[in-house]
């Protein structure tokens, strides 16, 4: 069962490869055509210029409102579970970890992995975006907290919007009934913000094939094999997080059989990898909870929470994302950047839909509180929805580690069902 939504992004993902096929061929018709006025200043100085960076401005111009309103909308909903005690308490620590974990590996597999390295588009200066290169630990924590927030929405300091966003949707949780005016206009603000991004996400074949017909004119066909690189590097570390950090978990706080754990999964896998949606996803990885053991009552409250908070896919993609990036611009990361890039990431993730495409919105975020260009996402954006199905499935995959991991803490899980020493309640994928 797929959702309406997610049935538009399979469309929107396929146009956009369509686009991204268009672009290639158009750059690579541009690589045989002699520099001159028409091929340089008006096909790719005018035309794909306009194209391609008016698409990526449409996207810069939703960051701001759309982050907040739905971080707040996220946090605010989230801190609700005070009303459930210790399962809320022990969840959200659970999926905050592993998100940071997440984006810590991501970043580390995207160094050891060098899916940018081969490709050189030039260096970066990161003196007028990036203030924090050379500072001691105490001004890199301190630098996360706002002054100003008026000032930081104005300058799109995104690092100090996100912040400011996490302390505001935890006050309107503390408040309770009296911020329910406040609260609604946010909600509405986001779903606005929302329905802003995915019209501007309806033009990503366009952009991707101008700015992907610019960067091969002007690069060659190297870029290509570079692409290929990042989809491979980014499969593979999805991978590799769902095999060693899921499975030590599991086994760590449960001493439940991985393997056992995987196969009953593998019923489910192909929903979350054919949407692209936690969401879509959501009935089904329910009823695979409950069929493993989970109680009703654990299951019921988890997994919706970590639909919206707990992306560790996302997570890694962003972080991988981020050195990417670097060494295509031969930038040379810092221990503040890797700080800030972590804090971005994990903050980008919470509260943003368990939706298809919404990751580029934030993977925005977290190249902008680095001042990283932005120019290689449109690229990305094609190229990502191959390992897009893939993140999907490791975050449901995630959801349900953490609520087999917590049911188990709380007395809410029947090891003799996951054993198939008793018959489940409800049987999923049989």
């Amino acid at each position: 069962m797929a959702t309406l939504e997610s049935k538009k992004a399979a469309t929107l993902g396929k146009r956009s490869i369509i686009g991204m096929i268009i672009g290639l061929a158009l750059g690579a018709i541009l690589c045989f055509v002699p520099n001159g006025y028409v091929r340089d200043d008006i096909i790719i100085n005018t035309i794909l210029n306009i194209v391609g960076n008016g698409y990526l401005n449409l996207i810069k111009m939703t960051i701001i409102p759309f982050v907040f309103a739905s971080l707040v909308m996220g946090i605010s909903s989230a801190t609700d579970v005070k009303q459930v005690g210790r399962i809320g308490g022990k969840i959200l620590i659970i999926y905050v970890a592993t998100t940071v974990v997440a984006s810590a590996f991501g970043i580390l597999g995207g160094m050891i992995l060098k899916p940018g390295v081969g490709v050189d588009l030039g260096s970066f200066d990161l003196s007028n975006t990036y203030e924090n290169v050379n500072t001691s630990f105490a001004s890199v924590i301190l630098d996360f907290i706002p002054t100003n927030i008026v000032e930081s929405f104005a300058k799109g300091k995104m690092i100090h919007i996100v912040v400011f966003a996490v302390f505001f949707g935890i006050a309107l949780s503390l408040i309770g009934e009296k911020a329910k005016a406040v609260k609604k206009f946010n909600e509405s603000l986001a779903n606005t913000m929302l329905k802003i991004v995915n019209i501007v996400m309806q033009l990503t074949p366009y952009g991707v094939c101008a700015l992907m017909a610019k960067t091969v004119a002007n690069l060659g066909f190297t870029i290509i094999v570079t692409l290929a690189k990042y989809c491979a590097s980014e499969i593979f570390l999805l991978f590799l997080f769902g095999l060693l950090v899921y499975g030590l978990m599991l086994k760590l706080f449960t001493g439940l059989s991985y393997g056992r754990f995987l196969k009953k999964y593998s019923r489910i896998a192909l929903v979350p990898f054919s949407t692209s949606s936690s969401n879509a996803t959501l009935p089904y990885s329910i009823e695979f909870c409950r069929s493993i053991g989970v109680s009703e009552k654990v299951a019921s409250f988890t997994l919706p929470l970590g639909a919206t908070l707990n992306m560790d896919g996302s997570a890694i993609m962003q972080g991988m994302t981020a050195v990417f990036v670097a060494q295509l611009y031969n930038i040379d990361l810092t221990w503040p950047m890797i700080v800030t890039i972590v804090i971005a990431a994990t903050l980008g993730t919470i509260g943003s839909p368990g939706m298809p495409g919404v990751v580029m919105v934030t993977l925005t975020v977290v190249l902008q509180s680095v001042g990283f260009p932005l120019e290689a996402i449109a690229i990305i954006v094609a190229i990502d929805k191959f390992p897009d199905m893939f993140k999907t499935v490791l975050n449901v995959l995630g959801d349900s580690v953490d609520t087999v991991i917590v049911a188990k803490s709380e007395g809410e899980f029947d090891a003799d069902v996951f054993n198939g020493l008793k018959e489940a309640d409800v049987n999923v994928g049989e």
